[in-house]
């Protein structure tokens, strides 16, 4: 895949241009110049302020800063995260040596991985080829990278880029020197201000002396990272002395202006000469737009309880977290009580205290670094966000996937607090909880986007298929402490992440197998100057721990996505979903604050601003406005705009409007959920029959299963639990025999794999797993151990054992189970239900996410139970338009997880439509059921969904036994439901 740059982008080329402009008619000299030198600018020259202000008519003029010109000239250029710096200041570049000969260039970058994403860029083939072919620049650029050197003995080099750098001759026409330096080259060490080495350059032994003498021009990426009094910028402006700075950023530096009761902080912009704010990126759709969503607790409460330290068999340390509240630090010993921190968790103490995990008495075990909900059944808030953050990703996933011509690969960035909870610790084998967790939820999410595929989405589903048998590779991390890690793995994936941003958008690897990796996990070391432009999902499982630019944040996904072909997509609105904790609850507002707050509100509406109205809706006289303007209460006689009315007003009159558009930043926990009308009396209907689908039923075995479980288990153990897993690799060796290649066989090497568990470990995992009593596997373990008293069964105690055992128990009950058991009803209770009040009487509305992640505009039948088309799949939709079916009397979608049918698998299912028919004679009404399944096949279901179909076809039964007589069927997509309905009236 090829990223493909497109030129002339209007918002790109004006910044080029502004920079160009402030040359013309400036006397730029190549008179006595070295061949290592840049040409002289003479900034003494009064045509440089006149063109800098020319270029400022068009800036506001609070932000054109201070215009001197000292020792150096200085230039800004703002343009938002996401809108292509590195493209501007590459073509930048370009577009000043054509036409004033200047060809060397050094770019400043605050971080490493900016570094990395710089180098990537200008280095790449695509790249080189835009600006040749599609620009029409004859020169190309040569990129000499400064990396630290390590130390070593004898002989002290000087560094190899700079000589590079200052022995590139200006005399090659063709030919443009960049030196990419990282800040803590500049600030750190002596690399570049020692004057030892054993050789030098052009009589220069000192690095920063020779970097000075070729007059170079410096480009500052980020430059609210280099304040005018900080170090690095000081060596810039004092060694290496260049004839002109130019910042490039979305940010830059505060300084403090005023004395007194007059002070305040303002932005140090000097000769700013082309600005796009975030206002003009979200308004002009040249970023995404963002849907901010906090995660709202189980509990309900802005609280949470986080596992911060903790020795082993001594103390624990939490943080209780409030919202807009200190955090509190508490520190328990075991035995103590969680009701010290809050009282609701009454009766709740710490039994146990590992190396890195807290045992309650509640039997719950939860790790350091975990954060817990505030309730008694302490749930893991980072999993929730979790599965919110999942649930979002599908979503745009499969929107990107199936309903493009050319496909958008999505990805999803996650920061974290602490590498060990992703990572694995060297110093422990045991897996990273947060890791586990992710890694169980992605296969459920994974599942049901593969049940939730139709016929026509088959290259999804063997995507989806794909990621579910390769979980690992769909995630990667990247954190600082990665650099100098040796493990080959761990470096793949920084490459993947830093350097391999066109494999990262693919879909496919080189060997023609699926790329499934596109999950991210990070501390903060993913920030400035990283980002890719198909991050469709921030999720942030850690708190910024500082009032940090609410934009950088978020920078890491603003920037458009690119298809499969590498084309920006730029023709539609796109949204980052952001998804923070409660802490964060007012973020979106904080953010549009902070991207109004950047230009001056306008107090007043002008003439200009009622003759845009005006012109906007065919009226001639402004007067007009003005007078509509103040019968609203907008505005008083002097024009003044009200306070209290002026969000209104941008509201009804966008085009006037001097902030960001409304719709640009959403918060999705403030945006009502849309609610879909009960029809009443479709329902009174249908009330006999959903009361009867909500008795309470339960599931009971036959009671022989106990008897023989342990025999069962026995019988398990001995096939194959307990074996050796082995890798075997295999070599082969071309020879070459009478002039021509052969590949021949060589031995084999096999290694044992081994991942041992604690006997008690052991019996723990089985009993999670499975639901196997202990005492009960246990004793089988006994038995098994009796019978093979020649093999040392503690060998093979180990994970894998855990898996073979829980993969046969698990084929064992769907095979064995199936038809030994059966449904009893319990003493029923009226109670709320999903449609019905606790009083038995129809709820007025019900939220769309219960029936219908979809909806489209239009009307269903009047026999529908809600007024509008909500589904989940076309066969759903094709159902409820198809209402108008003479023996329907009244139907319905049953709301999600509404109806808890227990089955054998250990979950409970839940039907899709409940519908009354009457006979052909119209004697006798009839209840059906309804599962739908878009699937052509019955053999396209998997297991597990057959076996709650088969499970519901005995429930069923067993209300028929009871006196309720309910037909159960099941619909596939060739089906109609007319079909159906035909069928129990012909058969029954």
């Amino acid at each position: 895949m090829e990223l493909i740059l497109e030129k002339g982008l209007s918002h790109q080329q004006k910044a080029v241009e502004a920079i160009s402009a402030v040359f013309e008619n400036v006397e730029i000299s190549d008179k006595l110049q070295e061949y290592y030198q840049n040409p002289v600018i003479n900034l003494q020259s009064k045509n440089l302020l006149k063109n800098i202000k020319k270029q400022q008519e068009k800036i506001i003029a609070e932000h054109r800063g201070s215009n001197d010109i000292e020792n150096y000239l200085n230039l800004d250029i703002k343009m938002e995260t996401g809108t292509g710096k590195t493209y501007v200041y590459t073509n930048t570049i370009y577009e000043l040596h054509r036409q004033y000969k200047m060809n060397k260039f050094i770019i400043v970058v605050p971080s490493l991985s900016i570094k990395a994403g710089t180098k990537q860029f200008i280095e790449d083939s695509y790249t080189q080829k835009h600006f040749a072919d599609v620009c029409g620049y004859d020169s190309n650029i040569e990129l000499l990278t400064l990396e630290a050197q390590k130390n070593k003995k004898g002989k002290r080099y000087f560094p190899a880029s700079v000589r590079d750098f200052v022995i590139g001759s200006c005399q090659d026409k063709k030919k443009i020197y960049v030196l990419l330096v990282n800040m803590q080259l500049l600030t750190s060490g002596k690399m570049l201000s020692r004057d030892d080495y054993d050789y030098g350059v052009e009589s220069f032994y000192q690095p920063l002396r020779a970097l000075e003498a070729t007059r170079p021009v410096v480009i500052i990426d980020e430059p609210h990272r280099f304040s005018k009094g900080q170090k690095a910028f000081s060596v810039i402006t004092e060694k290496i002395k260049p004839q002109c700075i130019i910042r490039f950023g979305a940010t830059f530096p505060e300084i403090t202006k005023g004395k007194g009761k007059n002070k305040y902080q303002t932005r140090d912009y000097h000769n700013l000469i082309y600005e796009l704010d975030a206002c003009d990126a979200f308004n002009q759709n040249l970023i995404k737009g963002i849907a901010k969503e906090h995660f709202e607790s189980l509990s309900h409460n802005e609280e949470k309880l986080k596992i911060v330290n903790m020795k082993r068999n001594d103390y624990v340390t939490f943080h209780h977290i409030m919202k807009d509240k200190p955090i509190k630090t508490y520190t328990l010993k075991v035995n103590e009580p969680l009701s010290l921190i809050s009282s609701v968790f009454e009766g709740i103490t710490i039994t146990a205290i590992k190396s890195s995990s807290v045992e309650f008495s509640n039997g719950l075990e939860k790790n350091k670094g975990e954060e817990l909900d505030i309730n008694v059944y302490m749930n893991s808030y980072q999993e929730q966000m979790l599965k919110l953050a999942l649930r979002r990703h599908f979503e745009a996933e499969k929107i990107n996937f199936c309903q493009r011509r050319f496909k958008i690969k999505t990805l999803a960035l996650f920061f974290i607090d602490d590498i060990h909870s992703y990572r694995v610790d060297k110093q422990s084998d045991k897996k990273p909880y947060l890791l586990e967790m992710f890694e169980k939820l992605l296969r459920e999410y994974l599942k049901k986007a593969i049940d939730n595929c139709n016929d026509e989405e088959i290259e999804y589903r063997l995507y989806l298929e794909y990621s579910l048998k390769h979980i690992g590779d769909c995630h990667a991390g990247y954190f600082s402490e990665d650099n100098s890690d040796t493990d080959e793995s761990i470096a793949k994936e920084v490459n993947d992440i830093l350097h391999n941003k066109k494999m990262l958008l693919s879909f496919k690897n080189l060997d023609g197998t699926y790329n499934v990796r596109r999950f991210l996990f990070s501390k903060w070391t993913l920030k400035e100057g990283w980002d890719n432009p198909n991050i469709f999902t921030i999720t942030k499982l850690r708190s910024s721990g500082s009032e940090n630019s609410k934009l950088q944040e978020v920078g890491r996904g603003l920037r458009l996505p690119v298809d499969e072909n590498g084309h920006r997509v730029s023709e539609e609105n796109f949204y980052l979903n952001y998804i923070v904790d409660f802490t964060e609850a007012d973020f979106a507002q904080k953010l549009i604050n902070q991207i109004n707050g950047e230009r001056p509100s306008a107090a007043t509406v002008t003439d200009e601003m009622l003759r845009i109205i005006a012109d906007k809706r065919g009226i001639d006289s402004t007067d007009q406005i003005f007078f509509e303007l103040g019968c609203k209460g907008y505005i008083d006689r002097n024009r003044n705009i009200s306070s209290d009315k002026r969000e209104q007003l941008f509201n009804e009159y966008p085009e006037i409007a001097t902030g960001l558009n409304l719709n640009k930043i959403k918060d999705v926990n403030r945006q009502k959920p849309v609610k879909i009308k009960i029809r009443p009396k479709v329902y009174d209907k249908l009330k006999n029959l959903w009361e009867t689908l909500n008795q309470n039923y339960v599931l009971i075995y036959d009671k022989d299963i106990d008897n023989i479980l342990t025999e069962e288990i026995d019988k398990m153990l001995d096939n194959s639990v307990f074996t050796r897993h082995y890798l075997q690799s295999f070599r082969q060796k071309v020879d070459i025999v009478s002039h021509i290649a052969k590949v021949k066989e060589e031995g084999s090497v096999e290694e044992t794999v081994d991942s041992p568990l604690l006997y008690g470990e052991f019996l723990k995992r089985i009993n999670k797993l499975t639901g196997v009593p202990v005492k009960v596997f246990h004793k089988a373990m006994i038995n098994y151990a009796q019978k093979h008293k020649s093999v040392d069964i503690n060998d093979f105690i180990n994970e894998q054992a855990v898996n073979n055992f829980v993969t046969k128990f698990s084929q064992w009950k769907k095979n064995f189970l199936q038809g030994r058991f059966r449904y009893k009803r319990c003493d029923t209770f009226l109670h709320e239900t999903a449609l019905s009040n606790s009083d038995g009487t129809v709820k007025s509305e019900i939220v769309q996410g219960r029936i219908g992640t979809r909806i489209v505009e239009g009307k269903p039948c009047e026999k529908y139970l809600y007024d509008k088309i909500a589904y989940d799949s076309d066969l759903e939709k094709d159902n409820i338009l198809s209402g108008e079916i003479d023996n329907i009397i009244v139907y319905g979608k049953i709301p999600r997880r509404s109806i808890a049918i227990p089955t054998i698998t250990g979950g409970t299912y839940s039907p899709d439509f409940m519908y009354v028919i009457k006979r052909t004679n119209g004697e006798k009404e009839l209840n059906i059921i309804v599962e739908t399944k878009d699937v052509k096949e019955q053999s396209n279901l998997r297991d597990e969904e057959n076996i709650k179909i088969d499970c519901a076809k005995i429930f069923f039964e067993q209300l028929k036994q009871d006196g309720y007589d309910v037909k159960f069927k099941k619909q596939l997509s060739g089906k109609k439901i007319k079909a159906i309905i035909d069928e129990v009236l012909d058969f029954g």
